[in-house]
């Protein structure tokens, strides 16, 4: 399954973007593969790669033997009832429809092979270069104004200034963009980022035994390298509201003035992304100590593939913060995904603007949409050291993520489920949210914290 990210670099391109978030299952019928990338009329997919969750592996290569296919006997994922593999058709001549059909002929097959889905693509632009990581510098001793702050205008809106008073954000909580990379040498943000203290940069070596080779700041899993670095742009946006260094005395701050940002890049300097490469993102999170992940991408099309990867990352504690889309329709009827996905961890936000007005292309979904947060305008970090503005409900994802960090900067010990109920019963209420949002209300942040602390005598500030 391919998908894009959920972010508009101007508002008038959001039907534009919206049109590349149509994805394939292997329940629409299949088009003959006749090249390694091919579309039609509803999207894009690689022809040649599909995703098979089975039993055990000899069902996997009795497949693979009968279509003359490859695959990688070491599952992508695996499940209680089944593992995840990657098939490649080299060749390029299999029909996916003649697949579906030799399974249920087969009893054996039948049995054995649980679910089959195509990878699907997306896309967005910009192209940067690639340089090495930097030694980050030093923070002042003391405090410093963050000269930019007036321009976000998000950050203040959900009370992130009160909230600091109580939690300014912790570097022990990890929170995971997993989006198209982040410019881990911004000034703004270098501070900020996660680092694999495990593992040795540059000897070549996997020296912590994670499965990744100078994976010091993270993973690149669409290049297989171990820089994760932002040649797109919209990574680098998210991160910087979720945890832009605050007090430093540069630029702004994002909403966790302090937290690690681990810099995972499953979308390529396109957008392009595949569900192959997002389930190895949030697998790499969850086995390397994050808490939160951050997810402003999304497709109008289930993966059960998917879905399990999230529900493993729900049975590590987890919260898997996900943009609600930019469709500007309601997705209790038409599901955006992964914030759709009905799962304890996942919290799906909607995009809201300066005057608490739902954003006119934020989806919705007073059953499937948690909460709303700003996502209209909002101005944040970008590759280069520069900043900028960008609007979707991309931007509003972030928001979540780093209000969470908060949460849990303040309390280590509360579990996912503790973090979404408290961020859903602290909002503002907003009465155009009440038949659209399920807590009919926009984020605040400093309100939540409020919440945590009258439970409970907190364990750490």
């Amino acid at each position: 399954m391919f998908f894009s990210c959920l972010g508009l670099r101007q508002r008038k391109f959001c039907s534009a973007i919206v049109s590349h978030l149509l994805v394939f299952l292997w329940a629409f019928p299949a088009a003959a593969d006749t090249g390694v990338r091919t579309h039609n009329d509803r999207g894009q997919f690689i022809a040649n790669e599909f995703l098979i969750k089975a039993r055990s592996v000899e069902a996997v290569r009795t497949l693979s033997l009968e279509f003359s296919l490859s695959f990688n006997a070491q599952p992508i994922l695996q499940t209680a009832d089944g593992q995840w593999y990657k098939v490649t058709d080299e060749g390029a001549s299999a029909n996916f429809d003649e697949l579906r059909a030799f399974i249920y002929s087969n009893h054996f097959l039948s049995e054995n092979v649980l679910n089959v889905e195509r990878q699907l693509l997306w896309h967005s632009l910009n192209s940067v270069a690639d340089p090495k990581p930097e030694v980050p510098p030093r923070l002042p001793r003391r405090k410093r104004t963050d000269p930019l702050m007036n321009k976000v205008y998000g950050v203040q809106k959900i009370q992130s200034l009160a909230a600091w008073t109580k939690s300014a954000g912790s570097e022990n909580v990890i929170v995971a963009d997993i989006d198209t990379g982040i410019d881990y040498n911004h000034p703004d943000l270098i501070n900020n980022m996660w680092r694999n203290v495990k593992e040795i940069a540059d000897d070549g070596r996997d020296n912590d035994g994670n499965g990744y080779t100078d994976d010091v700041l993270g993973w690149d899993f669409t290049n297989k390298e171990s820089l994760p670095w932002d040649d797109n742009g919209h990574g680098t946006h998210t991160s910087g509201s979720i945890a832009a260094t605050g007090g430093n005395g540069i630029g702004i701050s994002g909403v966790a003035q302090r937290a690690s940002l681990m810099a995972l890049k499953f979308l390529d300097g396109e957008g392009s992304g595949t569900t192959e490469d997002a389930i190895l993102a949030i697998r790499y999170a969850i086995n390397n100590g994050a808490s939160i992940l951050s997810n402003s991408w999304g497709g109008d099309e289930y993966s059960k593939a998917l879905e399990d990867a999230i529900s493993e990352a729900a049975a590590r504690n987890v919260l898997f913060v996900a943009a609600a889309g930019n469709d500007g329709t309601n997705n209790d009827t038409l599901p955006m995904y992964p914030a759709a996905y009905n799962l304890p961890n996942v919290i799906a936000v909607a995009a809201s603007d300066s005057q608490d007005k739902l954003a006119d292309f934020s989806n919705y979904g007073v059953n499937s949409v948690h909460l709303a947060a700003p996502g209209d305008y909002i101005y944040s970090t970008l590759p280069e050291g520069k900043y900028g503005v960008n609007s979707g409900t991309s931007m509003a994802c972030p928001h979540v993520a780093g209000a969470a960090a908060l949460l849990k900067a303040y309390r280590p010990g509360l579990s996912a489920i503790d973090i979404k109920r408290i961020l859903l019963q602290s909002v503002d209420k907003v009465p155009d949210y009440a038949d659209k949002i399920a807590s009919g209300g926009r984020l605040n942040v400093d309100r939540a914290l409020s919440i945590v602390a009258a439970e409970t005598t907190p364990e750490a500030h």
